[in-house]
């Protein structure tokens, strides 16, 4: 059966689906984005906030190459996938950084099917939330719906000149992250989608903030949980709303 519709995360962010043993690059850059109206200098994956939303097949093996445009250093971390150590993107743990200008080729296989995500692990909170973030969907047909729609959700920090800078002199807890002043959802302040009456929809979802847990509901619909941040249920659960913590 063909794979069911994949809703695009925003009018910018592409869909990206990989077969066993593609490669694709990822080039992480400096962008301009509106956010409410104004427009702020962010960082991007391949120039969208989120970027773009990768779909494998359950077993597959990929290859994601990381290119450096930041102007400084980065990895490429695939949150909660299992891989091989070498390319888990830990700096100076389980590799070098990516220096500025430089490419590194992370081999990555998929056993579980899933909901996952990347970021660097390079100044983590900062890089995260200037929008160095993207999907991972992993396959497996055990869920059958009529579209499928990723929701990353984040909140950042922003002032009239700009994203609220993270010292690099002096404390601000931001390793522990900080709570943001705008809530975003696919990198849209007032995001939407339209669904058919009787179409089932299922939404995968990250959250992608440093601090910020989200209470997620849909008014006038119940949610059917299928699964968490550890795989699939064995029995599902109907809900009125669900909290999704950070990094989960």
């Amino acid at each position: 059966t063909p794979a069911p519709a994949l809703v695009s995360p925003s009018e910018q962010s592409a869909i990206v689906d990989l077969e066993d043993g593609d490669t694709y690059t990822l080039t992480a850059a400096p962008v301009q984005k509106v956010i409410a109206g104004k427009t702020y200098t962010m960082l991007a994956y391949n120039g969208t906030i989120p970027g773009p939303t990768i779909r494998v097949q359950k077993g597959a093996k990929v290859t994601i190459t990381v290119k450096n445009e930041l102007g400084e250093d980065t990895t490429l971390h695939s949150h909660g996938v299992r891989m091989d150590n070498a390319f888990d993107g830990v700096p100076d743990v389980t590799q070098k950084p990516i220096k500025n200008g430089e490419t590194f080729a992370y081999q990555l296989r998929f056993p579980d099917a899933g909901a996952f995500w990347y970021h660097p692990h390079v100044a983590t909170s900062k890089t995260v939330e200037m929008g160095l973030y993207g999907m991972m969907l992993v396959e497996d047909g055990s869920v059958p719906a009529n579209k499928e729609v990723p929701l990353v959700l984040d909140d950042i920090l922003v002032y009239k000149d700009g994203v609220v800078p993270f010292p690099r002199s002096g404390v601000d807890y931001a390793l522990m992250g900080r709570y943001g002043n705008t809530l975003l959802v696919n990198g849209e302040t007032q995001w939407r989608m339209e669904a058919q009456a009787g179409e089932v929809v299922r939404f995968h979802v990250v959250d992608a903030a440093n601090a910020r847990p989200f209470d997620i509901s849909i008014p006038g619909a119940k949610i059917k949980l299928v699964g968490s941040d550890g795989g699939a249920y064995q029995r599902q659960i109907v809900a009125d709303h669900v909290i999704v913590s950070p990094g989960e």
